[in-house]
C-alpha cells in the first residue's frame, strides 16, 4: 500500500493501543539465499504496547544462520504496511523517540546488539537507519543487493559514528529527512544535525521500520563470536511524518 501525504504532518502511530496495528505495522519478511521467504522474528521476542510507546525485547537472540545475513542479521522487524511518497521536489521527514538497551554486548562494537530505527526503499534497495548500542549512536547509509533491482557491484554501506551522548535505555528523538530535488539525506538526533549524504539513486517512496539486530560479519566471526547470549530492548514512538516544499 502506496501513501501519498496530503497533510504537510501527520501522526503514522502513537502506540496508544494495547496491541500493535496490523493495519500500520507487519513483521519483515524477504527472500533467503535459498529462494524461500523468511520473516525476520525471533522466538524469544516479547512485546508490550498501549503507553505512546512499542517495545521489543529479544534477550537473547536465538535468530541465527552462519551463511546468509538475512536468516541471520535482523533478530526481529517491524515495516509499516504503508509506503510514503515524496513529494515530488519536495522533501520527506520521518521521526520518532527511541531508547535501545543491549544486555551482554560487546562493548563500543556496532554489530554485537543494536536497534534501529528504520527507512527502506525496495524498488531501489536504498536503506537509511538511525542506530543505538549501550554506549554508540550512529547513522547508517546502505544499498542492497535485490534480484531484478540492483545488481552486486552497487551494494555499499557506511556506518557512521554520531556525536550523541548515549547510555543504556536512554531515548534520543531521531529524525531522517530525504530532498527529492538532490536525493540528499540529512539525520538529527535530538535536534541537531548529526550526518548528511547523497544517494546515488533517486527515492520515490519510504517504508518505515523498528528493529533489533545483531549483525557481526559471518565471514568473520564464528557462531560462538556472534551466538554469545547477547540480546537487546527497543523502545519506539511515536512515529510522526512531516511533508513539505524542498
Amino acid at each position: 500500500m502506496t501513501w501519498a501525504p496530503e497533510l504537510s504532518a501527520w501522526t503514522y502511530d502513537d502506540f496508544t493501543s494495547g496491541e500493535l496495528d496490523p493495519a500500520r505495522w507487519r513483521i519483515m519478511a524477504m527472500k533467503g539465499a535459498n529462494g524461500e521467504r523468511h520473516q525476520y522474528r525471533d522466538r524469544n521476542a516479547r512485546v508490550r504496547t498501549g503507553d505512546g510507546h512499542f517495545e521489543l525485547t529479544v534477550n537473547p537472540f536465538s535468530r541465527f544462520h552462519d551463511t546468509d545475513p538475512r536468516q541471520n542479521n535482523a533478530k526481529q522487524m517491524y515495516q509499516s504496511v504503508r509506503r510514503f511518497c515524496v513529494p515530488a521536489a519536495g522533501e520527506l521527514t520521518f521521526e520518532v523517540q527511541m531508547g535501545v538497551r543491549t544486555y551482554g554486548q560487546v562493548p563500543h562494537d556496532l554489530l554485537d546488539a543494536f536497534g534501529t530505527v528504520n527507512l527502506f526503499d525496495l524498488q531501489t534497495g536504498v536503506v537509511l537507519n538511525a542506530a543505538a548500542t549501550n554506549d554508540t549512536v550512529y547513522a547508517v547509509v546502505e544499498r542492497l543487493v535485490i534480484p531484478g533491482v540492483t545488481r552486486p557491484h552497487e551494494r555499499y554501506i557506511h556506518r557512521v559514528v554520531v556525536e550523541a551522548a548515549t547510555e543504556p535505555g536512554r531515548e534520543h528523538r531521531y529524525a531522517i529527512t530525504y530532498r527529492a530535488r538532490t536525493s540528499e539525506v540529512e539525520w538529527y538526533v535530538d535536534g541537531h544535525l548529526a550526518y548528511g549524504a547523497r544517494l546515488p539513486v533517486a527515492v520515490a517512496g519510504f517504508n518505515a521500520g523498528m528493529a533489533l539486530f545483531s549483525a557481526r560479519d559471518l565471514t568473520r566471526y564464528a557462531r560462538a563470536e556472534r551466538e554469545h547470549g547477547q540480546g537487546a530492548r527497543g523502545r519506539w514512538g511515536p512515529w510522526r511524518i512531516t511533508a513539505g516544499a524542498g
